[in-house]
């Protein structure tokens, strides 16, 4: 039990509603239901008021009460604070802080302590849910191993790109090493570790791995589009737009080549090979349906800035 469950209690057995308690104690009934909520406690001065109003002496409105969990934090702020952010906090701890916090910092009383534990506690709640995302996009893979369906693939990717944005691509590249090493006659296992070892800044064995993947699966689209970035980020252009094309060729609706291939042909100052894959690219959108006031504006502004015309 705590003293607001103890408040609520006394209220209901009281028969009064929150706008009437608050009333007699000279406070608004929202001040009553966030001490029902736990989001704050009546200050200390009220208490008398409270026993008198309830009948009851000061020791009764404390009946049940346990020990503070968290006994070094000033004011129940801080209780809810630490109640979350170690290690057994749940998503009801979350809510309840976040809302206390919260109301502090709209009522323009907060101070700069307060901005600081607000910060941590959403810190600490996207780590867990980070961690939470890694824990799914690997029981994907454990549970659902066809490694021909596009959501199987696009977890791995899922997990380099989590893993980097937390700094810890090295995580990744060992995780995706040891699945290549584990099925190295898979040609998706090259492909994800070459993409690891891509977001780690290794190129050049990246593209090695792709080059690997190709030998098993030379039609796998997803293979020939990696082998054309890789290609392309280290300056062999020639090999890049052919990838590109390949892969275009197995998967017509991979319209990311066609905008890598225009690209580079308008960085080497091929404009005619530009203009033509950028109007490609327009007859594609409008083939399948886009909407060509939003989808076509970047090709069409492309086509102008290469012919001069902006």
């Amino acid at each position: 039990m705590t003293i607001n469950e103890n408040i609520r209690a006394l209220r209901l057995k009281n028969r009064l509603s929150q706008e009437k308690l608050g009333e007699l104690l000279g406070v608004s009934g929202q001040a009553v239901s966030k001490w029902e909520q736990t989001l704050t406690s009546p200050d200390i001065s009220l208490l008398p008021m409270l026993a008198e109003v309830f009948g009851v002496t000061i020791d009764a409105l404390f009946e049940g009460v346990q020990a503070r969990k968290f006994p070094g934090y000033q004011g129940k702020k801080g209780e809810l604070f630490a109640a979350y952010t170690h290690e057994g906090g749940t998503e009801e701890d979350f809510r309840k802080a976040s809302d206390c916090y919260g109301e502090i910092i709209l009522s323009g009383s907060a101070t700069a302590e307060d901005y600081l534990c607000y910060g941590m506690l959403h810190r600490v709640r996207g780590m867990r849910d980070i961690e939470k995302a890694l824990y799914f996009y690997r029981k994907l893979i454990s549970d659902f191993n066809d490694k021909r369906d596009i959501h199987w693939m696009a977890a791995h990717q899922a997990i380099t790109n989590l893993l980097t944005d937390l700094g810890r691509i090295e995580e990744a590249v060992k995780e995706h090493k040891k699945w290549r090493d584990t099925e190295p006659d898979c040609a998706w296992a090259h492909v994800s570790y070459s993409y690891a070892l891509e977001c780690a800044g290794d190129l050049k064995e990246a593209l090695e791995e792709i080059e690997l993947a190709l030998k098993l699966d030379a039609n796998d689209c997803n293979a020939q589009t990696a082998a054309g970035d890789l290609c392309g980020k280290l300056g062999r252009c020639e090999e890049a737009i052919a990838h590109w094309t390949k892969a275009y060729e197995l998967d017509p609706t991979c319209i990311s080549c066609l905008f890598s291939k225009a690209e580079m042909f308008a960085q080497n100052g091929q404009k005619a090979q530009a203009v033509e894959t950028f109007e490609e690219i327009l007859n594609w959108l409008e083939a399948n349906g886009y909407d060509m006031e939003l989808e076509g504006t970047y090709p069409r502004q492309r086509i102008a800035e290469i012919l001069g015309e902006v």
